[in-house]
C-alpha cells in the first residue's frame, strides 16, 4: 500500500465546502474510484488549527497512482483549477508506504 499525503491550509469561510469536495465522496474520490488501485481517501481536520486539514488517499502502490494520474490528468488538472477557491495552501507532503491498509479498531472485553 502507499498513501499520499497532502495539508491544506483552508479559507475559513469554505470550510464545509472543502471537506465535502476532498472528503471520500467528493469528485476527487469519485475520479479516483475509477482506477482499480484506488483504496480509500481519509480527511483529517486539526484540532488546534482549524483551517488545517490533512488528506490521506490509500493505492496499491505508487505505480497505480502514476497510473491513475496518467490516465486522467485532464480531468485531475481540471478538478484542482474548479476547487482551488475552497483552500489557500496546498502541499503534498509525501508518499508513504506499509504492508497494509489501517485496520478497524477493536475494544477489549473487560
Amino acid at each position: 500500500m502507499v498513501e499520499v499525503f497532502y495539508r491544506y491550509r483552508v479559507h475559513p469561510q469554505q470550510a464545509s465546502a472543502f471537506e465535502h469536495a476532498f472528503g471520500s465522496n467528493g469528485p476527487f474520490a469519485n475520479l479516483f474510484k475509477s482506477h482499480p488501485g484506488y483504496r480509500r481517501t481519509r480527511l483529517f481536520r486539526h484540532r488546534a488549527e482549524e483551517d488545517i486539514y490533512l488528506s490521506i488517499d490509500v493505492w496499491e502502490s505508487k505505480s497505480d497512482w502514476d497510473a491513475f494520474r496518467a490516465a486522467h490528468a485532464e480531468r485531475y488538472a481540471q478538478l484542482d483549477r474548479e476547487l482551488h477557491l475552497l483552500y489557500l495552501e496546498e502541499h503534498l507532503l509525501g508518499f508513504f508506504e506499509g504492508d497494509e491498509e489501517y485496520r478497524e479498531p477493536f475494544e477489549a472485553s473487560v
